[in-house]
Order: C-alpha cells, then sequence, then structure tokens
C-alpha cells in the first residue's frame, strides 16, 4: 500500500479477515486456493507493515515480502483459478 505501517497492518487484518470469512464459506476442496487469496494478500501487508518498521533494507521482513510478491503471489493465483474452475 506504501501509505505508512499502521494503514499497511489495518489493510493486512482487514483483508485477512476477509481471507478467514472465505475459507469458512468453501463448499468444494477445489475453491479452497482461491478463497485464500484474501488472506495471503493480508498476510502481504501485515509482512510490508513490518518493512516499513524496519525501515527496509534487507532484513529478514523485505526477504519475506519479496518471496510472497514475487514467485508466490504469480503462481498462487493461476493455480486457485484452475482448481476453482
Amino acid at each position: 500500500m506504501c501509505w505508512s505501517a499502521t494503514a499497511d497492518l489495518w489493510a493486512g487484518l482487514g483483508i485477512g479477515a476477509v481471507g478467514v470469512a472465505s475459507l469458512a464459506s468453501v463448499r468444494r476442496p477445489g475453491d479452497a486456493p482461491l478463497a485464500a487469496l484474501p488472506l495471503l494478500l493480508g498476510a502481504h501487508q501485515v509482512v510490508e507493515a513490518a518493512v516499513w518498521h524496519a525501515g527496509g533494507g534487507a532484513g529478514p521482513a523485505t526477504l519475506a515480502w519479496a518471496v510472497i510478491a514475487l514467485p508466490l503471489l504469480p503462481l498462487w493465483l493461476p493455480v486457485g483459478v484452475l482448481t476453482a474452475a
């Protein structure tokens, strides 16, 4: 989100709550990866808040942010759509 650590934290918690509700409403196991997408995005926002708090750089929070943003999300979304289809 890039506003502030507080904004990222609250956004992450809110989006994560939507993810929990989405997973709770899953009726078919194949829908779970797509329903979990808001949970993954919420976790990404919370990790971004940790990056803000650490002042950026090359710490563990930055590495976690990059792992979620670069390989995980681009792979998760198509897999989620394919399993839900």
